[in-house]
């Protein structure tokens, strides 16, 4: 039986010979040069019909062989360096951030009691200023006048009511 696969195999392989350019007359060099030109030619496939991608991290982890219990510790133990490591590193880099955030706030803290003392020290002087400016007109109507904010567009709309 194994010789009739044998040879079943042997034929198939020269049929396929057939299929195939053969470079008659070349030296083996030249022909596992040539080889290796037309393998580097070949396409890989897009990354999307690959059945196994370097940057995709959802998979299973692969079991662990029961004989290779050192090879497995040793990679375990490095797994878990890295993962302290990886952790060590983005505790920090959470610090850092927290800390930049603070400094932020202070800034800020200090900026608004900056305002808050200029807007004070200018209502002072206004009301300094106040005291000392002299008042047109007669007292007496002031205080009868109504006390009536207008805005410009107030303003606009009696002058244009006027002119009808």
């Amino acid at each position: 039986m194994t010789e009739e696969l044998d040879e079943e195999v042997l034929d198939s392989l020269a049929e396929i010979e057939k299929l195939y350019t053969v470079f008659d007359g070349a030296s083996q060099e030249d022909v596992s040069y040539a080889k290796v030109f037309w393998n580097s030619l070949s396409l890989q496939p897009p990354i999307e019909s690959r059945l196994v991608s370097a940057d995709i991290r959802q998979r299973l982890k692969v079991a662990k062989t029961p004989h290779s219990t050192d090879a497995a510790s040793k990679q375990e133990s490095w797994s878990k360096r890295d993962d302290e490591i990886q952790q060590d590193v983005y505790m920090k880099q959470k610090q850092e951030e927290r800390q930049k955030y603070m400094e932020m706030a202070k800034k800020r803290d200090q900026i608004i009691a900056l305002l808050k003392k200029q807007r004070n020290e200018r209502i002072k002087k206004e009301m300094i200023s106040y005291q000392h400016k002299q008042r047109k007109g007669n007292p007496v109507e002031k205080r009868l006048a109504p006390k009536t904010l207008s805005s410009p567009a107030d303003e606009d709309q009696k002058e244009v009511q006027k002119l009808q």
